[in-house]
């Protein structure tokens, strides 16, 4: 089965995950995307994020070519080409240029104003390439009193308000643990190329589209927000607790910090919830038909669930409170999710072999097609350079191996040359 996006050219000037993630997503869709380092600065996911920790290479062992074991950048980079081009050298620069022009997308996640210093801006390019659609990714925009900032996930969560949200009351902000700011903003990175391409084949013309990925972060506090602009009012962080449902909050199960999530949200589901617990008593209590007296009663319920689910599997519980009619899932860790039948079954694992890592499962993406193309691993470091510069910019091996002598080209960091 063919994939739509097939035939379509990507260039991708990203590093770490929100770039890269909507790249990954169009090479996913069947576009023909190009993953592009330099030798002097590699994606800092092929370096493990600067951290000597072995634990994201296969068998614990970073190897001879570290750079393309890195579980962090494989699992991001699938379906991939690999250019390594130093854009401060003239060819290399001219190079890039060249190729982006004979592409549909540029996609960057780099800080603003980095394309039209180099001259690889959508004002520029679209002389040459009209229809070229140019989608940068800053976390602050390309204009405005913040646009020259950095920023990583963590940052970014905090800057759009999430982590307000997070916390026990009287406690700290808290950010929800991994750079969850980073794949939100590749999401809707992905949907914006996807929305210029309608464009376009109205029109026939590109675009430059701007995703500043604070914004994008803030989306998914809309409600908040409104009642921010329109009261003035702040959210009280609450733990797990929400508004409108009770009990919702995690509670402890069999075994070493295993948990239990519940999330109570009409009176039939608390009836029900009661009738496992056999506790006709709870169940019969007046002051606990409504949510308003759940609320007001909610240490007592607590302790009543704590006292319950303690002892009991959470995968099992979880799976009896479902069957009558209760929302509860067990609190996962990425060990259970790997070994999720569910998981399994929905095909969400692809087991690729990678010439460097080995074969390993990855996961996939939270979207189907039907039937497509098996996964291809991610690209060792510079791995495509001659075909690139030989099949679509027409270079013939003489000026290929000289642009490699003089690493504008290179199939290894600086820092190993």
């Amino acid at each position: 089965m063919s994939r739509p996006l097939e035939g379509l050219r990507v260039i991708e000037l990203t590093t770490a995950w929100a770039g890269p993630m909507a790249g990954r997503i169009l090479a996913w869709l069947g576009a023909d995307v190009t993953h592009v380092e330099s030798p002097t600065r590699t994606n800092s996911w092929r370096q493990n994020k600067g951290e000597p920790s072995p634990v994201c290479y296969p068998d614990l062992d970073p190897g001879a070519r570290k750079y393309d074991r890195t579980f962090l950048f494989n699992s991001q980079n699938l379906n991939k080409r690999s250019l390594v081009i130093d854009l401060k050298k003239p060819e290399g620069l001219a190079a890039m240029r060249a190729l982006i022009c004979a592409s549909d997308v540029l996609l960057c996640n780099f800080r603003g104003g980095m394309l039209k210093r180099l001259g690889l801006d959508h004002a520029t390019l679209s002389e040459d390439n009209p229809g070229l659609i140019v989608v940068e990714m800053p976390a602050y925009g390309l204009e405005g009193p913040h646009s020259s900032y950095a920023a990583l996930g963590p940052t970014m969560e905090m800057a759009a308000g999430m982590s307000a949200m997070i916390s026990y009351p009287g406690g700290k902000p808290t950010v929800t643990g991994p750079s969850y700011m980073d794949p939100i903003g590749g999401f809707n990175a992905a949907a914006a190329v996807l929305t210029a391409l309608v464009s376009r084949n109205a029109t026939g013309l590109g675009q430059h589209v701007e995703v500043p990925q604070v914004e994008a972060a803030m989306q998914l506090i809309g409600p908040e927000l409104l009642a921010a602009a329109e009261q003035g009012s702040e959210p009280v962080p609450d733990g797990n607790r929400v508004a409108h449902a009770c009990p919702h909050d995690c509670y402890p199960t069999a075994g070493e910090d295993e948990w239990i999530a519940l999330a109570v949200e009409t009176d039939a589901q608390w009836q029900a919830l009661a009738r496992q617990m056999q506790r006709p008593d709870l169940a019969r209590d007046d002051s606990l038909r409504h949510l308003t007296g759940r609320k007001a009663a909610i240490a007592r319920i607590d302790q009543a669930l704590a006292d319950w689910t303690r002892g009991q599997d959470k995968h099992a519980l979880a799976a009896r409170l479902q069957a009558a009619g209760v929302p509860a899932a067990p609190v996962n860790t990425p060990r259970d999710l790997a070994a999720s039948p569910y998981l399994r079954a929905r095909g969400f694992f692809s087991t690729v072999t990678h010439p460097l890592a080995g074969t390993h499962p990855y996961p996939g993406l939270p979207f189907h097609l039907g039937p497509a193309p098996a996964d291809r691993p991610a690209p060792c470091f510079g791995a495509d350079n001659a075909h690139l510069l030989s099949e679509v910019l027409g270079m013939d091996a003489a000026t290929i191996a000289r642009l490699h002598a003089a690493r504008v080209i290179a199939d290894t960091p600086d820092a190993e040359a």
